[in-house]
């Protein structure tokens, strides 16, 4: 009887630790495949979304050839041509003066037969001429001419006016711009899978019409379409169904085996183009990070499962209560251990990520800076007007960039708790003065109502981050501009209300439009992160999603609130408060020095910079204000030149922080302890750097230096800190 017992006592824990095993077994099937499941939807929306940013890349780019068509077309109007030469000799003049070379293009002629002229002469038939007699005025497609060797995306307008050819009796009726399809790729090209995707260009009949990848072409079809039929679709859909979602929603992701590898392909319709645009992109190179980190938590989970079972069968066993001791311990030891390691992951991560947020900023700001800096220039030089057009739009997207890379930047530091609230002595009214002065700049070309209504406060001096606040109301005003239809109105209220005491007020900013409003659904997601309500949003009304959030991260961080109220279509009204402490303007910092009123002509800058790029556009433009340039390509380069000559030789020394050799904050420290040399403690050393962060600042000051400009450069800062520094 009591062996009877005995064997019961060892069977029911040994049943119940199978029955969990079991459970585990099938729990962690099914959770994977869920995960399997979550992680295929990912892919497919990452897919979406980095091919409909291609597709909106490719449209922008062959809409701004569709422009150099009508250009054409205006330019040809009205000539007169005596024979086939005079006929060359125009399509030359005209692909000179419209520079078609830069976009890869050449210019043709059609007669009303369908023979072909260019800037060499005729070209006889033209193989695709049937293309042209559909009846519409425009055309567009894929051509494999035989008039022009090479593949070639067609731009064809039927001119306004046709042109005779006197000797003949020709008339011209269409003028044709003949773009190499290989020159397109900058259009689509995309390094977010490392290289690994594959850009397909197909005609609407599923005919391949252009391939571009660094490797062999894995579906080696001439018909597209008939291959991708044909194949294995892994989801279980047909590529019937594709197509069908493909017609309804503009864009159709589909999961496949090629060759025994799984691929992820997207196609989307470029309508107005007749073609379509296809990305193939191997699975294991589609959301890399959910599946390592779907594969980590079934590992993570099976271990935890495996163990709690021991644990059970260990603690329902009486009779090895010392070893279940043993073991507690033993876990109890691996636990600690476990969470040290993963407590140093951590910090170790959070130090990666701040190194990774300095690095980024530091290697974007630099080839920005020369961007920005290079045009300004270009557009100094009095260009003819096509090429103004082109540099205020090169102008227009670097300054656009750069505010993307400040809100990514801004919301990771944010997250990580690098930016606090430091309140300083701060003037109410220059604020808002600030903030009314920045939105009329926002106003230009645009034809709307802005209404500021700035009341005087009884004490204007507070203590607050005056940075913050302006950040956060030309956020709110910014889209209000944006978002608000030309002809409406947008209201600017500044109002300060008593606060708890006679020592504290509340400022209350009130900004209401009259745009395109919001909808209930999405106010309750407005001030998540890179929340847009439709997904038309970022192409219309460009951005990153990230302004509201970091504005609702600063206004918490100030210590106030916002609030919002909108109605579709008919505007929206944004409120925030602030409180702030008084102070007295015997503590407000002085006035800086207006760029437009200092002359540094003749003022010796010794420039300590390792990129050549950036060394050069700063050189022009220094020199430009009437200052005498030296430079040095890094920082022992500088240190030496300052060393080896005589005390005056330079008036101020513009030092940019990461170079070889010997970095700014080194070379400073180094020019500082120069013996025998007074005037190397007393010069003015002025950091010009692209690390700008608000702790790169501070670390250029604790390195002796007397200043700090973040890259890209503004110049009216660049003469407002060194007439600051030479006048102190």
């Amino acid at each position: 009887m009591q062996e009877r017992k005995r064997k019961t006592n060892y069977l029911l824990p040994v049943a119940l630790a199978i029955i969990l095993l079991m459970s585990l077994f099938w729990g962690i099937r099914y959770m994977r495949d869920a995960l399997m499941k979550l992680t295929i939807d990912e892919r497919s929306y990452q897919l979406e979304e980095m091919v409909t940013q291609i597709r909106a890349n490719l449209i922008s780019g062959l809409q701004t050839h569709w422009n150099l068509v009508s250009g054409l077309n205006n330019a040809v109007m009205g000539n007169h041509f005596e024979n086939g030469q005079d006929v060359g000799g125009n399509i030359a003049h005209l692909e000179n003066d419209f520079c078609t070379d830069l976009y890869g293009c050449r210019v043709m002629l059609l007669d009303e037969q369908g023979a072909a002229y260019l800037s060499d002469g005729p070209a006889g038939i033209w193989y695709d001429v049937s293309h042209l007699i559909d009846g519409k005025k425009r055309n567009t497609f894929v051509s494999e001419t035989d008039t022009i060797d090479g593949s070639f995306l067609v731009f064809s307008q039927e001119l306004d006016r046709p042109i005779t050819m006197e000797d003949d009796g020709i008339r011209f009726t269409h003028i044709v711009l003949l773009k190499d399809i290989q020159t397109v790729k900058q259009y689509y090209t995309t390094t977010t899978y490392g290289g690994s995707a594959a850009t397909y260009i197909i005609k609407d009949n599923g005919t391949l019409a252009y391939y571009d990848a660094d490797a062999d072409d894995v579906i080696g079809a001439r018909n597209v379409y008939k291959a991708l039929r044909e194949v294995a679709n892994i989801q279980g859909q047909s590529f019937d169904s594709v197509m069908e979602r493909l017609d309804q929603d503009g864009i159709a992701v589909a999961n496949i085996l090629l060759n025994q590898s799984e691929y992820y392909y997207c196609l989307t319709a470029l309508d107005d183009f007749d073609m379509t645009l296809m990305l193939l992109i191997p699975a294991d190179a589609v959301a890399v990070n959910t599946m390592n980190m779907m594969d980590s938590t079934v590992r993570t989970l099976t271990i935890f499962m495996s163990a709690l079972v021991l644990l059970l069968v260990l603690a329902t066993l009486s009779f090895v209560s010392v070893q279940r001791s043993a073991q507690r311990v033993r876990m109890e030891q691996e636990t600690n251990r476990e969470l040290n390691r993963l407590r140093l992951e951590a910090e170790s991560a959070n130090s990666a990520k701040s190194t990774f947020l300095n690095n980024m900023s530091h290697d974007i700001r630099t080839p920005m800076n020369a961007i920005i800096g290079f045009t300004n220039i270009a557009l100094k030089q009095q260009p003819k007007p096509e090429v103004r057009v082109c540099l205020e739009k090169i102008s227009d997207s670097s300054e656009h960039l750069l505010m993307l890379i400040n809100d990514v930047l801004d919301i990771s530091r944010i997250e990580s708790g690098r930016i606090q609230f430091t309140p300083v002595p701060t003037d109410l009214v220059a604020v808002a003065e600030t903030v009314v002065n920045v939105t009329s700049g926002f106003l230009s070309n645009r034809h709307l109502t802005f209404r500021p209504h700035l009341q005087e406060p009884a004490s204007r001096y507070v203590l607050t981050d005056a940075v913050r606040i302006r950040e956060v109301l030309v956020n709110i005003l910014g889209n209000a501009v944006k978002f608000t239809p030309d002809g409406g109105t947008i209201d600017f209220e500044a109002s300060y209300l008593p606060g708890p005491d006679d020592q504290h007020l509340l400022a209350r900013y009130r900004i209401a439009d009259t745009g395109i409003g919001m909808s209930e659904e999405f106010i309750e997601h407005l001030f998540d992160e890179f929340s847009q309500e439709e997904s038309s949003a970022r192409t219309q009304y460009k951005g990153t999603g990230l302004g509201m959030a970091i504005t609702k991260r600063y206004v918490d961080l100030m210590g106030g609130t916002i609030s919002v109220e909108s109605r579709k279509g008919k505007g929206s009204t944004f409120i925030v408060e602030l409180p702030m402490e008084l102070t007295d303007g015997s503590r407000l910092q002085k006035r800086e020095y207006a760029a437009d009123s200092s002359d540094l002509t003749g003022v010796k800058v010794l420039l300590a910079e390792d990129n050549d790029l950036n060394a050069e556009i700063a050189t022009i433009q220094l020199e430009e204000l009437g200052m005498q340039v030296s430079r040095a390509a890094d920082g022992k380069e500088a240190v030496r030149a300052f060393a080896e000559h005589p005390p005056e030789t330079f008036d101020v020394i513009l030092m940019d922080i990461m170079m070889p050799e010997m970095d700014g904050y080194e070379a400073t420290a180094a020019i500082r302890g120069l013996p025998n040399r007074p005037d190397a403690s007393q010069i003015p050393i002025i950091a010009m750097t692209a690390n700008a962060f608000a702790e790169d600042v501070q670390a250029s000051l604790d390195a002796g230096m007397n200043g700090h400009l973040s890259k890209p450069i503004v110049m009216s800062e660049v003469v407002k800190t060194i007439a600051r520094n030479l006048n102190t």
